[in-house]
């Protein structure tokens, strides 16, 4: 496992000079119940948001010992950071990196021990999915904005440090960005706390489908301005949670992200249990659009799909807008356009190389209602030619 801090294709190095600040001045601690789906355990917490079900989840917990023999106080950590509010729900267990360094992951971001320091600071997840070559999945999939490789610094931190604040183009955006997360645990603000926590800018914002995003070095902002059943309403500001993302992406260890059991007991079985899925809306026959066909081919380098729509008379109809998602959300909308002299083209990458499950695609209207039956579209777990693997499908839709 890499050292999940590391600067990566940026020229400077961010984090050698952001570790001498204080990352916050924090409260004491953050009120959790004694009851519920989270609980105490001796040395921390236990959390069953994110276990799937059944009791199961992940401890977090002063626990172990550092090289310099110290207490490693992800818990104390955790707490001191804003908790649930700042860092969101842990989905995995504590580990041991190729580097010598300690981490635990959390929905927003990857916790590392840093034992000169005698605390817990965040990584780059977002410079880490960088470096694996994601920016096409992240782009494409979840509609985070590739990185700007080049600021222009020429390697001069102070320099760097205003010409990315100077990226902060949109007012919703920057006021997120430098607002207090959670106020009632983080004492004091502070542009410097700001740049702690959620690092500096990798890009400008950009407007994906119904969101403008923005992309950090540790995190990337949404702010909702379409409205879309089930999604933010519109002028929301949301926060992409970049430990899920090096979760999806497999960036983190097996072992760790296997829950426990109630209470913190290891279980027996080998992996985790998986969430029930989300019920598929029904299709139905009375949609202005309806699919007429699906194929698919084998593709070892990226798992993705490609749909097209036409008219009554078979041609391609550009503007139209495609929804698609899986049973845990993943949802990515955006409209057809002219590829390579055939309009009506659409697609979304999936991920690099073989990325086995089920995923839906549907035409909406422009209010987001269903606006097509629904297509499912299942990825095949092998590329092995001539064995009937699907790694890449496509879809057509005809007006009906």
């Amino acid at each position: 496992m890499r050292d999940l801090t590391r600067t990566t294709r940026i020229p400077f190095r961010l984090l050698g000079v952001v570790l001498v600040v204080a990352l916050l001045a924090v409260s004491a601690g953050t009120a959790f119940a004694d009851n519920g789906p989270d609980y105490a355990i001796p040395g921390g917490w236990f959390f069953t948001q994110t276990g799937g079900g059944q009791g199961h989840g992940y401890a977090v917990r002063d626990s172990g010992t550092d090289s310099n023999g110290h207490t490693i106080k992800f818990w104390s950590e955790f707490q001191r950071l804003g908790g649930v509010a700042t860092l969101g729900y842990p989905v995995g267990e504590p580990y041991a990196g190729s580097d010598g360094f300690t981490y635990q992951p959390f929905q927003r971001g990857v916790l590392q021990w840093r034992p000169e320091l005698d605390q817990a600071v965040l990584s780059n997840t977002f410079e880490i999915l960088q470096a694996d070559n994601e920016d096409a999945w992240l782009l494409n999939v979840k509609g985070v904005p590739e990185p700007i490789t080049n600021d222009g610094s020429g390697g001069d931190f102070q320099k760097a440090v205003a010409t990315r604040l100077g990226w902060l183009t949109n007012n919703a955006i920057k006021a997120k960005y430098l607002a207090n997360p959670n106020p009632s645990a983080i004492a004091s603000w502070s542009e410097a706390a700001a740049i702690n926590l959620y690092g500096l800018p990798m890009s400008q914002p950009e407007q994906h489908g119904p969101f403008i995003s923005q992309r950090f070095q540790r995190v990337t902002f949404q702010l909702w301005t379409g409205s879309v059943p089930g999604m933010p309403t519109p002028g929301t500001v949301v926060g992409v949670l970049g430990g899920d993302l090096m979760k999806e992406a497999g960036l983190l260890p097996a072992g760790a992200i296997q829950v426990l059991g109630p209470g913190a007991a290891p279980i027996q079985s080998s992996a985790a249990p998986t969430p029930t899925p989300a019920p598929a809306p029904a299709p139905a026959t009375n949609y202005p659009w309806h699919s007429v066909g699906i194929k698919g081919v084998e593709n070892c380098g990226t798992t993705y799909m490609t749909a097209y729509t036409r008219n009554a008379s078979g041609q391609g109809v550009n503007g139209m807008t495609l929804k698609s998602w899986n049973d845990y959300g993943n949802v990515y909308i955006a409209s057809t356009r002219n590829y390579n002299g055939q309009d009506g083209y659409w697609d979304r990458i999936v991920g690099s190389g073989v990325r086995p499950g089920k995923w839906y695609v549907m035409l909406v209207d422009g209010a987001g209602n269903q606006a097509s039956d629904i297509v499912t579209v299942n990825f095949s777990a092998s590329c092995v030619p001539g064995q009937g693997n699907w790694n890449e499908v496509e879809v057509d839709f005809q007006q009906s």
